[in-house]
């Protein structure tokens, strides 16, 4: 250690990716070239609802290798989990210019029918402090995932949006393994799960209170921030020839 000190040695984590491979290129490049186009109208990509889904479990992982507890003597710390009576919550959140859109939250795996349901009953609900103008001209974004891709929850997007939506098979095709360019994805889950499993988690119910209180702690400047880095990675991307870019951002 002391001559790794002496010859300014840093430690570094190794960073994760979604492997990319077949026509995934083409289509992060195709989407980032698109992206650069729309942004010679400077506001275009503040009308973009970003959304994603993700799970918070009672058991929340926390990276033990991080967590050290000093003292002269072992203090025996001990974090009580409960692995043996699991339950988890799926949380959509959304992210529409400098408004946090959501949460929407539910209990068990997304269908298509229930994303169905989410689209028609309960997104005109969560966009009712959106300025009209603002939603007539909004544009709707979601990943791949099954439930996304149900012809269902697919009719409804073509119905409420005419060709202003982005995902897979829409009128703009989101590229696959690419959540490093959804601001959802690179930072609103990641930020919230920060928030939300600094505690012991209790019951759900007090698990979905910890997340609506995360969502609404979240400031304005830092939603365009947030927009900014996006913009600055559809840029990146296209300089790295559509490979993985966030290990490259400062």
């Amino acid at each position: 250690l002391r001559i790794l000190k002496r010859n300014k040695f840093h430690p570094y984590h190794v960073s994760l990716h979604q492997q990319l491979h077949g026509d995934y290129y083409f289509n992060r490049l195709t989407f980032c070239r698109w992206g650069q186009d729309r942004l010679r109208n400077n506001n275009f990509f503040h009308l973009v609802l970003f959304s994603d889904e993700c799970t918070f479990s009672n058991h929340g992982e926390v990276n033990r290798h991080n967590m050290h507890y000093w003292a002269v003597e072992n203090p025996s710390w001990l974090r009580e989990v409960e692995h043996q009576r699991p339950w988890s919550v799926n949380v959509w959140c959304g992210i529409l210019g400098d408004k946090v859109i959501g949460p929407y939250i539910t209990d068990g795996t997304l269908t298509g029918a229930k994303y169905r349901h989410f689209l028609t009953e309960e997104l005109p609900l969560l966009l009712e402090d959106v300025p009209l103008e603002t939603r007539s001209q909004m544009w709707y974004q979601h990943d791949g995932c099954p439930a996304h891709y149900a012809h269902s929850a697919r009719d409804v997007l073509n119905k409420n949006y005419h060709g202003r939506w982005i995902g897979r098979a829409g009128p703009i095709n989101w590229p696959a393994r690419s959540p490093d360019l959804t601001s959802p994805d690179f930072f609103l889950m990641g930020y919230l799960k920060e928030k939300v499993y600094c505690e012991i988690p209790t019951i759900p119910d007090n698990r979905k209170a910890r997340i609506r209180n995360a969502c609404a702690g979240i400031g304005r400047d830092m939603l365009l921030r947030t927009e900014e880095s996006f913009i600055h990675g559809v840029g990146k991307c296209i300089e790295v020839k559509r490979l993985h870019f966030e290990h490259l951002l400062h």
